[in-house]
């Protein structure tokens, strides 16, 4: 094999290394990546910093004071507006709802508009198999304070 051969496997071998550290429970594996939120999900205008709901173990972004009544209202329907954007909400996760241990921000399962977050390969696995189990400890531990 000459070596530009080689090199291409390679660096497609190394690619693909990577793309094992992010699953998507709720689509298949070939749509895109969600992005970080942009977007009020309510009124669908530029996000505010300064303005957001705090819920299910996600911060949810609006654009205006109004929208923050329906988002504390229904914050799961807000963060499936989110995902139906290919948008995903920012965590307030701290620690894995599998092992408990500290979260690593590169291993997570993309999960109905949130990032479920895990320590190790292995707990993406189980988080796969009942995301929304997983995404409902996160959202107790949230709650608890103990994110």
């Amino acid at each position: 094999m000459n070596k530009l051969v080689k090199s291409v496997l390679l660096v497609g071998a190394v690619a693909g290394i990577g793309l094992g550290s992010v699953a998507r429970a709720d689509e298949p594996e070939s749509t895109p990546k969600a992005t970080l939120q942009q977007r009020c999900p309510e009124m669908g205008g530029k996000i505010n910093k300064t303005l957001y709901v705090d819920a299910l173990g996600q911060r949810i972004y609006v654009c205006c004071a109004g929208c923050l009544k329906p988002v504390r209202k229904d914050p799961e329907a807000a963060l499936q507006k989110l995902a139906a954007k290919g948008e995903y909400a920012e965590s307030r996760q701290k620690t894995c709802p599998v092992m408990g241990g500290k979260i690593n921000t590169e291993l997570f399962v993309e999960y109905k508009g949130r990032r479920i977050y895990v320590c190790c390969p292995a707990c993406i696995e189980v988080v796969k198999k009942d995301p929304a189990k997983y995404a409902a400890k996160v959202a107790a531990a949230e709650a608890k304070g103990a994110g």
